[in-house]
């Protein structure tokens, strides 16, 4: 088996699986992606354009390894975390009251799908608080999908 070399992020699942965040007043910087059937599309594409985005306008990322996407359907975004530039920005969201939840999935790439249904679950269960956004963190690319097993890290907002 030959190693495959890529920029992906080299994370380490123990620091993000069963993790709680409170991301209350935390800034991203987003662009619109579109999906189908929840799976982002030209995703490595939108992570360059996202990234010329954010350094074309001078805005400063929090941490540039991580590119979450919005777990829809159709349409999403694709959001990095920024400083708070302090102006208006349509593409800035700022993220209000509630806390992140984070669990990592690693297997078959179509087992993503179940994988959120099910943590979702278990937070409603667990926590009694339904989940009001969904996002995913593919910390992998094309080349270094089957090598890193899909390593993938799911965000729930509550």
């Amino acid at each position: 088996m030959s190693i495959v070399r890529c920029a992906c992020p080299k994370i380490d699942p123990k620091e993000w699986d069963s993790k709680e965040f409170d991301w209350e007043n935390k800034t991203f910087f987003f662009l619109p992606i579109f999906n189908i059937l929840n799976r982002p599309q030209n995703l490595e594409e939108k992570v360059r354009q996202l990234k010329k985005a954010v350094t074309a306008l001078n805005y400063e990322f929090i941490d540039v390894r991580v590119m979450l996407t919005e777990w829809a359907a159709f349409k999403g975004r694709l959001l990095t975390q920024i400083k708070n530039p302090e102006i208006y920005d349509a593409n800035i969201h700022v993220f209000d009251m509630g806390k992140i939840y984070t669990s990592v999935y690693q297997g078959p790439q179509k087992g993503i799908k179940q994988a959120v249904t099910d943590f979702q679950s278990q937070m409603l269960l667990e926590k009694n608080i339904p989940a009001q956004n969904t996002f995913v963190w593919y910390a992998h690319c094309s080349a270094c999908a089957k090598a890193k097993n899909h390593l993938s890290v799911i965000f729930l907002k509550t």
